[in-house]
């Protein structure tokens, strides 16, 4: 049995709570409930499925120990106290959800649960000290940001449109690097000082691997974890993230990454579109650039921008983006554009 799972100060919109009292307030929302559940009982493990970005969700077991030190290290770095508000607005069954009500567990804070969809705050009247978003959510939100104190993002990619708006605000929005194996977020960047580069929090160790980033969590029971995601490094704790190695589309010899590649054109184009490819005889793959619904009738323009083996072969247009946890689903959209 592990300890220390519920600290005696935590609160539920604003009141003390014990973990019976709270599994009995939760039972009728089945997320929750089964989750709490199973952090009470008797076992040192929880189960958590992976995010499934580049194949199928996986189970894996998560111990609570570990899930207890990240929100330590959170808890620390931001310098979180018992009694502090917080907002969850994420799924509880993915990690980011899990882990603000692991966070207010441990460090006895004062939790409050708004409605998990785009625009979750629109109704937000008093002041908070932290809640985490998607961009998307993020995005939605800008007006009313400034209730809270501290902003985590995460979940996917924060564009340059977003990140403008941000600059002009007052909040601390935190951009956050992490995975479902790592427990959260193990390095964080200040996008209202505009950092480019993500810092590892303190006790993480990162080098590279094969170019990619190699993490070394000594907060955590693993020993290291070896990602996909190509960075650069810049000092021993700093990296700027490059994309996944599994996006990487080969032309003629020539790897591209769509990440990169979509980065440049952003700023020419407001609708959505992504980076992808289809098999080609003689390239074995090669570029496409794929809109939501409609295609921009300048978007030839924004070629100027790009290297020669960047600029995309065709030009296509689909009706949705399939998503998964919130982010485009790369693999089906190739599947849909190459039937």
């Amino acid at each position: 049995m592990v300890n220390n799972l519920i600290h005696k100060d935590f609160k539920f919109s604003g009141e003390l709570y014990s973990s019976n009292d709270l599994i009995e307030s939760l039972k009728d929302n089945i997320d929750y409930y089964n989750f709490l559940t199973s952090w009470f009982n008797e076992k040192d493990y929880i189960l958590a499925k992976t995010s499934g970005t580049t194949g199928n969700p996986k189970e894996i077991k998560l111990h609570k120990i570990d899930l207890i030190s990240s929100s330590k290290l959170t808890g620390q770095y931001f310098n979180l106290k018992p009694g502090d508000r917080v907002i969850n607005c994420l799924p509880v069954k993915y990690i980011a959800g899990k882990m603000m009500l692991v966070r207010a567990l441990v460090l006895g804070l004062d939790l409050y649960l708004f409605p998990e969809i785009s625009s979750p705050i629109k109704k937000i009247k008093k002041k908070y000290d932290l809640i985490a978003l998607t961009p998307m959510q993020l995005n939605n939100s800008i007006s009313d940001i400034n209730y809270i104190k501290t902003v985590l993002v995460g979940g996917s990619s924060v564009n340059d449109n977003l990140k403008q708006k941000i600059l002009n605000m007052n909040a601390n929005v935190f951009e956050t690097y992490g995975m479902t194996e790592t427990v959260t977020h193990i390095a964080i960047r200040n996008l209202s000082k505009g950092h480019n580069e993500f810092t590892a929090l303190p006790g993480v160790s990162i080098s590279q691997r094969e170019s990619c980033l190699f993490i070394e969590p000594n907060h955590l029971s693993v020993d290291f974890i070896q990602t996909n995601d190509i960075v650069k490094l810049k000092e021993k704790n700093k990296f700027i993230l490059i994309g996944r190695k599994d996006f990487i589309i080969n032309s003629g010899g020539v790897k591209i990454n769509p990440e990169l590649v979509e980065k440049k054109l952003s700023k020419y184009f407001k609708s959505d579109f992504v980076i992808s490819s289809i098999d080609d005889d003689r390239l074995g793959e090669r570029v496409v650039l794929v809109f939501k619904r409609n295609i921009p009738s300048n978007y030839p323009n924004a070629f100027n921008c790009l290297e020669k083996y960047e600029v995309p072969k065709e030009v296509l247009a689909i009706k949705n983006f399939p998503k998964k946890n919130g982010k485009i689903n790369r693999a089906q959209v190739r599947s849909i554009i190459k039937n």
